[in-house]
């Protein structure tokens, strides 16, 4: 039994590896079943996967909550930052059109505030600045759920296969696959 197991395992290290052949399927085919053949794709070749961070996903994100869509791309500083910009910009303008020299006088009837216009302008504005913040945001999200892509492929490309003898009296083989981290 030890030498037929031995003389496969010899045949299967000499005998060479080849990948499938979809082109012998396609010369053997009949003229109906020929289409039908070059329907089937050949999955060696296919291209088209899925990305990591999908940008229009990272988009619409963005547009809902400011800074989500950096968030789901894996920047999450820049998530954090683009969020509290924009909540404390368009807070900051509100209150600056709401409150004037008087609004934190309660117990003196006597006070005058003064023209009202100048805070009203500048909280307007400072609330533009938010609502701009959050459209910028919203508008590198899909970029920057990009950049995660290329990140990823960038990290999954540096992956390569070991082989070599193993270290130690017992001899034999390792294999694996190195990822860099």
């Amino acid at each position: 039994m030890k030498p037929l197991i031995g003389m496969l395992i010899i045949a299967v290290w000499i005998s060479p590896l080849s990948a499938q052949e979809t082109t012998a399927t396609a010369t053997n085919a009949t003229p109906d079943s020929a289409n039908a053949t070059k329907a089937l794709p050949d999955f060696a070749r296919t291209s088209e996967t899925r990305p990591y961070r999908n940008p229009r996903k990272a988009l619409i994100l963005g547009s809902l909550l400011p800074g989500a869509g950096h968030i789901y791309a894996g920047e999450y500083w820049h998530g954090v930052l683009n969020y509290e910009m924009t909540v404390m910009s368009i807070g900051m303008g509100v209150m600056t059109f709401l409150v004037n020299k008087c609004t934190f006088d309660l117990f003196d009837p006597s006070c005058k505030p003064g023209p009202e216009w100048p805070h009203q302008v500048l909280g307007v504005a400072v609330v533009g600045l938010g609502f701009r913040q959050w459209i910028l945001s919203a508008r590198d999200a899909p970029r920057a759920a990009e950049r995660a892509n290329e990140r990823h492929r960038r990290k999954m490309a540096e992956a390569r296969p070991i082989i070599g003898p193993a270290s130690g009296s017992r001899g034999g083989w390792h294999a694996g696959v190195e990822i860099p981290w």
